[in-house]
């Protein structure tokens, strides 16, 4: 292990507490934030890649089991229990099955097989899949004013669920999964150029699991390498002068996988220096062009930006070994 993802990995253990991942903000010295979805990806991260998974990361997966609305299978965001969220629910069982197969516990297993019949009942027939639920009204909620641009069944970013429907396949060998995953994959593939990096991201590691291989190198290719500064930088939307370094990381590691190596290293280069720029080990969610953290929105080290900075080390060191 190199010391970068060291680093990042001790921050990843210290913000999780009281069983969910939290970011920190770096102006008040708090913690903020607890964050359900990114629990799961945390929790993912350290079945993955961990030898022994930390004990706090374990309380963590019994707090989302805990907190699983018992009737739909859905999860819920931040602080409001009465709306559920498609692309929360979908994260936080992908880690769900990932202690799962560490740990072979049921309750693991059937949380994310719940969570796998929110998922098919918000999926619609055309493949879209419907953002939210409101679990006092019994109704799922669309508003395209609200919905259309970030998190709506017409969003690029839903693509992502294809990972969860993979891993409920995976865990359970039911076709209708492999079903799912394929009509999500084959409506987001019609999805617009999503400018946002991290949006893209998710939009683009979706396609990628869902075999869309010629359509994300048609992005990358087109419109993302193009935007690559020489130090790794990608500016948030091309219009404005700052970068969300999730994103960038994100994009990094589609490059990886697609064989893009020299950018995917520019961006590994350009992340290490934005933890340089702080002693918490994590990634700054917004930066300027040389790494240094940016101020237009906030100061927080997100957990989830962290996550994905340690994976594309991770991935990065295996291939050089």
């Amino acid at each position: 292990m190199n010391n970068y993802v060291a680093k990042g990995e001790d921050f990843l253990k210290r913000c999780v507490f009281h069983g969910l991942a939290h970011s920190y903000d770096v102006q008040t010295h708090r913690y903020v934030k607890p964050y359900p979805e990114v629990t799961g990806y945390v929790i993912k991260y350290f079945c993955d890649y961990g030898d022994d998974i930390p004990s706090n990361i374990v309380r963590a997966a019994n707090k989302l089991v805990g907190i699983q609305d018992k009737k739909t299978g859905g999860y819920a965001s931040f602080d409001n229990d009465d709306i559920l969220f498609a692309f929360d629910t979908s994260q936080i069982l992908i880690g769900l099955t990932a202690i799962y197969r560490r740990t072979k516990k049921k309750k693991y297993m059937n949380a994310a097989l719940r969570a796998g019949d929110f998922l098919l009942m918000m999926q619609m027939d055309n493949g879209a899949i419907a953002p939210a639920f409101d679990r006092r009204k019994s109704e799922i909620v669309i508003s395209e004013q609200l919905y259309s641009i970030w998190n709506g069944p017409w969003s690029g970013l839903m693509c992502k669920l294809t990972e969860g429907f993979q891993a409920l396949y995976d865990l359970s060998n039911d076709e209708k999964y492999l079903r799912a995953k394929v009509k999500t994959a084959d409506f987001y593939a019609n999805a617009e150029y999503i400018e946002c990096t991290h949006p893209l991201g998710y939009w683009l590691e979706g396609l990628y699991e869902g075999g869309k291989y010629d359509k994300v190198d048609e992005i990358l290719k087109g419109k993302v390498i193009p935007r690559i500064r020489d130090n790794g930088y990608i500016a948030y939307r091309e219009d404005l002068d700052y970068a969300y370094t999730s994103g960038i990381v994100q994009l990094g590691i589609i490059l990886y996988k697609r064989g893009f190596m020299d950018e995917a290293e520019s961006i590994r280069s350009f992340t290490r220096t934005v933890q340089s720029n702080n002693n918490s080990g994590g990634i700054i969610q917004y930066c300027d062009d040389e790494g240094a953290p940016d101020n237009h929105i906030h100061r927080e080290i997100n957990s989830w930006g962290t996550k994905y900075f340690c994976e594309l080390e991770r991935i990065m060191d295996k291939a050089a070994q």
